[in-house]
């Protein structure tokens, strides 16, 4: 077929994408969050590479590799007799606001945060989306369960065991990595995850409720995440309408069953009076202000440290 009248129909294609989508997409763009980022001086905090791949042809490499993905991993340099958390980063990358969550972690835990895309200490949404519409390899496929992304990070987790053998695990999941989490709770050392403000899938071609309520990860890696012991703590703003308040639910019906053992999901939803930002979504990274401005998101940080100190103890403040 001449190349002039493929690129005419891959043109009228997407065309007609966009319209029948435009409903989901117009919602999509008017809920994108307006944060801004700030610098992290990384050499000030002595953020270093740590978890490095001790493969004889890696040497100087400073990626952890499992299978065929290679991607560094950080924490800060210190006591490793601190429990250990695995932070994941958000859509906009590892950005300086995240590194500073990071290390206002690291005064109770040894954090562990990889670098999943992009460059450390910036942000681009671009980055996010690439991955959102499944044009990064890597990424491809969670829904089905054959991405490459998630047994990395289980490797990940598998190396955070080796080097605190005697210690149980936390993760933290933002925005696209909200949901993964619970992908990784195969391995019984994880006892507390948080996720906050999960959006995969984040569709524009479909917004029903069965796709709003999707977690963004396969039903085996689910039914297997049932079978954990582990605690989880939900969190998102009241008026976030990029992570769908059905997901919210869906992570209590299926882990709770449907609340027969409520003290296993812990819900803490940020109300519209408590941070009164239109588009606010980040609760624990992108919305983190000085001052008052910035109370709803130092509120939840402290929340989310008490839960990851003792999820099994643990009672909400203020829970809804």
């Amino acid at each position: 077929m001449c190349p002039i009248r493929l690129f005419t129909k891959d043109i009228l294609a997407l065309g007609l994408a966009l319209s029948l989508s435009s409903c989901a997409m117009v919602e999509s763009i008017r809920c994108l969050p307006h944060g801004e980022d700030v610098p992290f001086d990384v050499e000030k905090n002595k953020l270093e590479s740590c978890l490095k791949s001790d493969k004889k042809d890696t040497a100087g490499d400073d990626d952890f590799e499992a299978g065929s993905i290679k991607h560094p991993v950080y924490c800060f340099p210190g006591d490793r007799s601190k429990p250990p958390v695995l932070l994941l980063h958000e859509l906009p990358g590892l950005s300086g606001k995240t590194l500073e969550y990071a290390r206002k972690l690291s005064q109770d835990f040894t954090v562990y945060v990889p670098l999943l895309f992009g460059k450390p200490n910036s942000q681009s949404n671009w980055h996010g989306l690439v991955i959102t519409f499944g044009l990064n390899g890597e990424w491809r496929g969670l829904e089905s369960g054959t991405s490459d992304v998630v047994p990395w990070l289980r490797a990940v987790v598998a190396e955070i065991e080796r080097v605190h053998p005697q210690q149980r695990i936390g993760v933290i999941g933002n925005c696209l990595t909200g949901s993964l989490p619970l992908a990784l709770l195969g391995n019984q050392k994880i006892h507390a995850v948080v996720l906050a403000q999960p959006t995969l899938p984040l569709n524009i071609f479909d917004n029903s409720s069965e796709a709003r309520s999707s977690l963004g990860i396969s039903k085996n890696e689910i039914a297997q995440a049932k079978q954990s012991s582990a605690r989880i703590f939900y969190l998102r703003f009241e008026q976030d309408c990029i992570a769908k308040p059905e997901k919210r639910w869906k992570v209590w019906d299926l882990f709770t069953e449907r609340g027969k053992f409520p003290d296993r999901v812990h819900k803490w939803v940020i109300p519209y009076e408590k941070h009164p930002v239109e588009h606010a979504h980040s609760t624990l990274i992108g919305e983190w202000r000085v001052g008052e401005s910035g109370k709803a998101t130092t509120d939840a940080h402290e929340e989310v440290r008490r839960f990851l100190l003792d999820p099994v103890t643990f009672e909400s403040t203020s829970e809804r």
